[in-house]
């Protein structure tokens, strides 16, 4: 009986290897401002991945962002990968003030970490967007969304 679990075990552990989406290349959040939130989002939510629709496009996981007074899912996606870029996945920092800012995910310059297509402060973000970029540095995480490349 030993041997027959020890194999369910390993046959289990074989199994969790990795994920098999093909996930963007991740990085930090910088130089940018958060967004002033009052509570942290809601858990993510589970959302069926639809096939992949070429070789490129690496899948993007959904996310919960900040609209005017509430947060708002919005669903995963595949995306190919803008040239020299990594992706900053949405994150929520509690401040050194005690409040809690919010960076949503977006792609970023590799070397310079500058927001690639950026938009107007209070516009609604296109699908790869972020807020506008100043010099500040976000606090430790304090949690929020989780995407599958950190699950």
């Amino acid at each position: 009986m030993g041997r027959g679990l020890i194999l369910v075990a390993l046959v289990a552990l074989v199994g969790c290897g990795g994920s098999p989406l093909p996930l963007p290349e991740i990085g930090p959040h910088v130089r940018e401002a958060p967004v002033l939130v009052p509570y942290p989002p809601p858990a993510a939510r589970v959302e069926i991945v639809p096939a992949r629709p070429g070789k490129q496009e690496v899948w993007i996981d959904g996310e919960w962002t900040w609209e005017r007074r509430r947060w708002v899912w919005r669903r995963g996606r595949w995306e190919v990968p803008p040239p020299k870029s990594y992706w900053a996945p949405p994150v929520t920092v509690r401040q050194s003030d005690g409040s809690l800012g919010f960076f949503a995910g977006g792609w970023r310059t590799k070397g310079s970490g500058a927001p690639i297509g950026e938009t107007a402060p209070g516009q609604p973000a296109p699908a790869t967007s972020a807020p506008p970029a100043a010099p500040v540095a976000p606090a430790a995480s304090a949690g929020g969304a989780t995407s599958s490349a950190q699950q």
